[in-house]
């Protein structure tokens, strides 16, 4: 199934589209950039307070993929779960950079996306 990606974007007149994993991965931003507790709609959606505990302690990065699978699960994303995120060296001072691995929860071959937040 192709998805839409996020932020929604216009290509020649229609909504450009992308494959599932890269409309995960902008989710994902977007829980990136949220405080904890920040939507309603899920109590795992946030994760700007715990990604900033992890540039301290970057040992806590299991418990982010752990909590972004709780949130995809909250929000109905089946299809796929994080394995791992992983930090990375980044270029630019305010922002982190991260490799995020999803995998089929049917098994196979995952993905690995770059990250930033």
């Amino acid at each position: 199934m192709t998805c839409l990606a996020f932020p929604l974007r216009l290509k020649d007149g229609l909504l450009r589209r992308c494959s599932e994993p890269q409309a995960i991965v902008a989710l994902v931003q977007a829980m990136a950039r949220t405080p904890g507790a920040g939507w309603a709609g899920s109590s795992n959606f946030g994760l700007r307070d715990l990604l900033e505990d992890a540039r301290r302690r970057p040992a806590i990065l299991p418990t982010v993929a752990t909590k972004l699978n709780l949130a995809l699960a909250d929000l109905g994303v089946t299809s796929y779960r994080v394995k791992s995120i992983e930090r990375e060296p980044s270029t630019q001072r305010d922002v982190d950079s991260y490799v995020l691995t999803l995998v089929p929860v049917g098994g196979g071959q995952g993905h690995a996306f770059n990250l930033e937040a």
